[in-house]
C-alpha cells in the first residue's frame, strides 16, 4: 500500500529521511491529500523544498525511492587514491555518519511532531457540510480562545509584504515577536522591561515564557477591543516558532488560550532571497540587509525552522491517522514566494480563504441548527440587523414574526439535510455559500447565505431560495 504523503516536501539531498521517519510514525496508513488548487504546485523552483501540492507516493516500505549513480572510483581516481579499500571504507563510514545524523534529525522531528498534536487547541476534527469537509471553529467562539497562524520563510522570502496584504483584505491582526519585545522592553508597567532590554542590547535570546507571556498580552488586548468592526479575527504570528524551544514553550503556555490553524510557509532559493534583500537594502536602512547577515539569517532558517516545519507537517500527518473521518485539524500550507508579489499573493489568497470557510460554514451550520430547534436568540445573534430589520421584515413587529419571514413556521425540532454545497469567499470578509436543502417536508430547495464579517463575527446578511 503506497502512503500518499503531503508532508514530503523535502529532497534525501537536504539530509532528512523524511520517508522513512513518517512511514515508522503512520505504519501502512493512507494519509489522504485533497487536490490541490496552488497554483505553485507545478512551477516551484526552489532546490530547497517542494511545494506542498506536490504530493509524494512512496513505496509500501515507505523508503524513498533509491537513485542510481555511476561508480566514482574512476582509473584517474583510483590512481591518486591507491587504496581502494580505504576509501570504500572511508565513503561507509561518512554514510554511516550521514544516517546516524538522519536518525537522530528523524527523531527529533517525530518528538516534536508528537508533542504538538494538541496544537490546535479545542478544535475537533474536520466535519463535513453538504458535501464539503470543514472544521467546526464553535468551541474556540465559546472559549474564547484565539485564533492562530504561523507565518514563516527566510529572510527576504515576503513574509512582511503578504502579511501585510492578509491584514487588508482579511482583516487579521499582525504580530512580530520581535516587534513585541522591543516594545515591551520600552513599557515602564511591564514587570520584565529589564530583563528584555538587557537581552536585546546583548544580543541573546528572550526566554520563551517572556516572548509568550507578550504575545498573549497582545491577543487578548486586541479580542477586548470594543470597538473592533471585526470579532473572531485571526493573528498573524510573524516569524514563530523559529526552533524547537519555541514550539515546546508555546504548548507548554498557549494551548488553553490558542488554537493554531496552521502555518503560511515562503519557500524561496537563497539566490533568490540574496538579490531581494540586497535590492531592499538599497532603502531599508536596516543594519541586517547585508549580504553577510542575510546569509548567516538563511543558515539558522535552514537549520532551525524548517525541521520545526517538518515537525508541524508531520503533526498534520498525524492527526489525519487519528481522526476517524480523516482529514486534519492542522494546516500547514506551503507557498513558492519565487515568483511576483501578485502571484504569491494568489497562492496566499487561496490558502486564507481556506483557513476563513471554516468559520464560515460554522456560522452556516450553526444559524440552519438555530432555526431546526427554533431557537430565537441563536437565529438574531447570527443575523445581520439587515435581515432583523431589513426592507422584507421592518413591518414585522416581533424577532418570532421576523423569523417565520425568513425562515418559514416554527421548526418542530426536524432536522433538514444538505447536499450539493459551494462556498466563496469574496473580498475576504464576505461569503456565498449555496447548498441543496431538503426540509422535514421533503420539499427541495437550492438555498443561497450571504455572510459578512462583523463585530460578531460571521453573520448572515441575506437569503434566496429556488425551488428544485
Amino acid at each position: 500500500m503506497a502512503i500518499i504523503a503531503s508532508t514530503l516536501n523535502l529532497g534525501v539531498a537536504r539530509g532528512f529521511n523524511v520517508g522513512r521517519q513518517i512511514s515508522r510514525s503512520l505504519g501502512k496508513s493512507i494519509i489522504h491529500h485533497q487536490p490541490s488548487t496552488f497554483r505553485g504546485a507545478s512551477r516551484c523552483s526552489t532546490p530547497f523544498r517542494r511545494s506542498l501540492h506536490s504530493t509524494c507516493f512512496l513505496p509500501n516500505d515507505g523508503e524513498l525511492p533509491s537513485k542510481s549513480s555511476s561508480s566514482s572510483s574512476s582509473s584517474s581516481s583510483t590512481a591518486v587514491f591507491s587504496a581502494p579499500a580505504a576509501t570504500a571504507s572511508t565513503d561507509n563510514a561518512f554514510a554511516a555518519n550521514n544516517n546516524n545524523n538522519d536518525e537522530q534529525q528523524n527523531q527529533e522531528i517525530e518528538q516534536a511532531a508528537q508533542k504538538a498534536l494538541t496544537i490546535t487547541g479545542s478544535l475537533p476534527p474536520p466535519s463535513d457540510f453538504g458535501g464539503i469537509p470543514y472544521l467546526d471553529t464553535s468551541s474556540l467562539t465559546e472559549n474564547h480562545s484565539h485564533r492562530v497562524l504561523f507565518i514563516l520563510g527566510g529572510p527576504g522570502a515576503g513574509k512582511g509584504t503578504q502579511s501585510e496584504r492578509i491584514v487588508n483584505t482579511y482583516k487579521c491582526v499582525h504580530l512580530s515577536v520581535g516587534d513585541l519585545l522591543r516594545s515591551g522592553a520600552e513599557k515602564k508597567d511591564y514587570p520584565h522591561a529589564d530583563m528584555v532590554k538587557e537581552c536585546l542590547v546583548k544580543g541573546q535570546i528572550v526566554p520563551v515564557e517572556l516572548s509568550l507571556g507578550l504575545l498573549r498580552i497582545a491577543m487578548d488586548e486586541k479580542a477586548a477591543q470594543v470597538d473592533s468592526e471585526y470579532g473572531s479575527r485571526i493573528f498573524l504570528v510573524d516569524g514563530f516558532p523559529r526552533n524547537y524551544d519555541n514550539v515546546e514553550g508555546w504548548m507548554e503556555h498557549m494551548p488553553s488560550y490558542t488554537a493554531v490553524l496552521g502555518a503560511l510557509v515562503y519557500n524561496c532559493p537563497i539566490e533568490v532571497l540574496e538579490a531581494r534583500i540586497m535590492s531592499r537594502a538599497e532603502t531599508s536602512g536596516r543594519s541586517d540587509d547585508n549580504l553577510d547577515s542575510a546569509r548567516r539569517r538563511f543558515q539558522t532558517f535552514h537549520t532551525q525552522t524548517e525541521p520545526v516545519v517538518r515537525a508541524l507537517e508531520l503533526t498534520q500527518a498525524l492527526q489525519t491517522k487519528h481522526n476517524n473521518s480523516g482529514g486534519s485539524q492542522l494546516q500547514i500550507v506551503n507557498i513558492d514566494a519565487t515568483g511576483t508579489v501578485e502571484e504569491v499573493w494568489d497562492e496566499t489568497e487561496a490558502a486564507m480563504n481556506a483557513y476563513v470557510k471554516n468559520d464560515v460554514l460554522t456560522a452556516n451550520k450553526n444559524l440552519l441548527r438555530a432555526i431546526e430547534e427554533g431557537n430565537l436568540k441563536a437565529f438574531s445573534d447570527l443575523c445581520d440587523d439587515q435581515i432583523l430589520v431589513g426592507s422584507g421584515s421592518k413591518t414585522k413587529k416581533s424577532l418570532a414574526e421576523i423569523f417565520e419571514w425568513y425562515e418559514g413556521p416554527m421548526s418542530d425540532g426536524a432536522s433538514s439535510s444538505m447536499s450539493n454545497a459551494e462556498v466563496s469567499i469574496q473580498d475576504g470578509i464576505k461569503a456565498l455559500v449555496s447548498y441543496d436543502r431538503k426540509d422535514k417536508t421533503n420539499k427541495t430547495v437550492r438555498e443561497t447565505r450571504e455572510w459578512k464579517h462583523g463585530p460578531k463575527g460571521w453573520v448572515c446578511i441575506s437569503v434566496k431560495r429556488v425551488d428544485l
